[in-house]
């Protein structure tokens, strides 16, 4: 089968993500089962986004490590704290086939001691061209503008749609503009951009697909970042607790553009930001 789908967002846990059931909706073996997942849906690359923001999780970054060398199309991001690595990490990362690292920013105080590390870890993450994976609220992102125009050699990708808030009925543009203000400001920035996933936190019930009330979000990222910076992901395993995998390959707002620009969206642009990495290491 021809791969032409790339996956900018997903987990693999050694212990399972618990889900809202208490055990992972892929079932008990995550990496067979996205395997599986790749070989039905032709996915050749995936961004593995290492998280350990829970006790439950704590690894994490030693299991995507010890899968990197058998499974060549894992390009693993490392969890890192609001405070960064310690010293001589990232370069250990490098060494271990991390492309880069990915952070967790509820707040504005988590996001001032974030940018604070990045300023100091510029020389590093641009040498390596480190891709960067944030999960970050708007207020959170409205704080990190200067730390990331630094980064001129770094793909920044913000996930979710910039985390704007689940909500039963989809906002007027003009709202949905002023929630998303911060990460919209930010797309002068050229190596910024956002993953289209996990719209299923943006409605309310979670399950409610095709998720009309992200609509109005993904419609205005397609005007101000293009669709040469979107990037589709499928948040599995954890999206599978509301919707199918398919439906995750379904996001409101897309059907309309080109072939070519659905090219770039669901794998293309993934696999150039992935190939710079490459390159630099």
């Amino acid at each position: 089968m021809t791969m032409d789908l790339a996956d900018a967002h997903l987990h693999l846990f050694a212990n399972g993500y618990p889900g809202r059931y208490g055990r992972s909706p892929a079932g008990a073996e995550e990496l067979a089962a996205y395997q599986d997942i790749r070989r039905v849906h032709g996915i050749d690359r995936a961004l593995v986004v290492g998280y350990e923001g829970e006790e439950h999780f704590a690894g994490n970054n030693d299991y995507l490590a010890s899968l990197v060398g058998s499974h060549p199309w894992i390009a693993p991001v490392a969890y890192v704290s609001p405070d960064g690595p310690a010293d001589g990490q990232l370069a250990r990362w490098w060494a271990a086939g991390f492309v880069g690292v990915s952070a967790y920013l509820a707040d504005t105080e988590q996001a001032d001691r974030f940018a604070a590390w990045l300023t100091t870890a510029v020389p590093q993450l641009t040498a390596a061209r480190a891709l960067l994976s944030l999960n970050a609220t708007p207020a959170a992102t409205a704080r990190l503008g200067t730390a990331l125009a630094g980064l001129d050699a770094c793909p920044v990708l913000f996930s979710h749609l910039g985390l704007p808030g689940s909500r039963p009925t989809p906002p007027t543009p003009q709202q949905a503009a002023e929630t998303l203000a911060p990460l919209l400001d930010l797309a002068r920035l050229p190596q910024v951009g956002v993953k289209v996933s996990g719209l299923y936190a943006v409605s309310e019930p979670a399950h409610a697909w095709p998720h009309s009330a992200a609509r109005p979000f993904v419609d205005l990222l397609l005007e101000r970042f293009g669709s040469r910076r979107l990037y589709w992901g499928s948040d599995f395993p954890p999206s599978l607790d509301h919707v199918s995998f398919s439906q995750t390959l379904e996001p409101v707002g897309l059907a309309q553009l080109s072939r070519t620009e659905q090219a770039d969206i669901f794998g293309a642009n993934l696999r150039r930001a992935l190939d710079g990495v490459q390159a630099a290491r």
